[in-house]
């Protein structure tokens, strides 16, 4: 029960054998809104999805990495999943009454708490450009509110998905 709170709603993914070539990227180019309509289906909206290229955009840059240049090394784009998620907690058995005969003895019930929610998952990419290959993917997972993720939220998730970008890179302090 310790860990629960532990987990990390971050997970990172990426093809082992091109850690070198993760490593010497130097240039980037993030997809934009009409280029990934032509491979996914583009759900957030254009507000949302502006948000989260500026983040991207600062987080990379922060890394040291340049996206002013006529052949970029990776391209960085993004997706988000959602799904309907069932939570069941069993509180326990509940009030219990005598029974009469000939049912002798006490009843009780068990307390369900059944809670429905939106579970969203935010997934970046990094593609090869010359390969066009994918090799490396973050993703973050978090239970869905009713507003939109303000520019803050939005740049505390990119900079946790991509802390350990490229790989075999120290995470940079706090």
């Amino acid at each position: 029960m310790a860990l629960v709170g532990c987990v990390s709603p971050t997970t990172v993914d990426y093809d082992r054998s091109a850690i070198g070539k993760l490593q010497q990227y130097r240039c980037f180019q993030i997809d934009s809104r009409e280029q990934r309509k032509n491979y996914q289906d583009v759900v957030l909206s254009p507000i949302v999805d502006r948000r989260i290229e500026r983040a991207l955009n600062v987080e990379l840059l922060s890394k040291g990495f340049t996206d002013n240049c006529a052949k970029p090394d990776f391209r960085v784009t993004f997706n988000t999943v959602t799904k309907t998620k069932t939570e069941i907690r069993d509180l326990g058995m509940g009030p219990s009454a005598f029974r009469r005969y000939p049912y002798h003895g006490y009843s009780g019930y068990s307390q369900l708490d059944i809670d429905q929610y939106e579970q969203g998952t935010f997934i970046v990419d990094i593609i090869d450009e010359p390969s066009k290959e994918l090799v490396w993917r973050g993703a973050y997972v978090k239970r869905l509110g009713w507003s939109a993720p303000t520019d803050a939220e939005i740049q505390k998730i990119v900079s946790e998905i991509l802390m350990n970008f490229p790989p075999g890179t120290a995470p940079k302090p706090d």
